[in-house]
């Protein structure tokens, strides 16, 4: 048996009966962090000034986000984490990141629509842009539920288009 695939077996072992994803030793429990700030970039159609309080949103990365959770085993999410097969954590990492930027940058974009002279506009982007985020969230759950997603750079361009 290769040394690799027990050291991975053993972690999963030790991740059985967790919210931390067997396969790929992720914990769905990280997307919290995005899903908060999709739910106020959404909610900005109908209630614009929701905007301020999403513009104080700052990426966090996994470690982080577990570091100040109340979720039970975020320790073991942690650690897990830090030994998660690279397959998973480098597509992961790569695939939070267009999260992350696209997030920042969509807060700023809609900002700076003047929703006194353009709130149908702002609504539509609203709209068209939470979509966006929402397809790389369930990218990033894919991820975290075992599957290895990989965003080409044409992909990522369309996001910011």
């Amino acid at each position: 048996m290769d040394g690799e695939f027990r050291f991975t077996n053993t972690y999963r072992k030790l991740v059985a009966g967790s919210n931390i994803n067997g396969t790929s030793l992720l914990a769905t429990d990280y997307l919290n962090h995005f899903n908060e700030v999709a739910m106020l970039i959404e909610m900005a159609a109908d209630m614009p000034e929701i905007l301020e309080e999403a513009k104080e949103w700052k990426p966090a990365s996994y470690a982080e986000q577990f570091g100040r959770s109340t979720f039970s085993d975020k320790e073991l999410a942690i650690w897990a984490y830090e030994n998660a097969p690279l397959e998973f954590t480098e597509s992961f990492e790569a695939i939070v990141a267009t999260a992350n930027e696209l997030v920042i940058k969509t807060i700023k974009e809609l900002s700076d629509i003047s929703l006194n002279s353009e709130p149908e506009r702002f609504r539509e982007e609203v709209k068209r842009r939470s979509k966006l985020i929402y397809e790389v969230l369930e990218n990033i759950g894919g991820i975290i539920n075992g599957s290895v997603l990989k965003m080409d750079q044409n992909q990522i361009d369309e996001l910011f288009a």
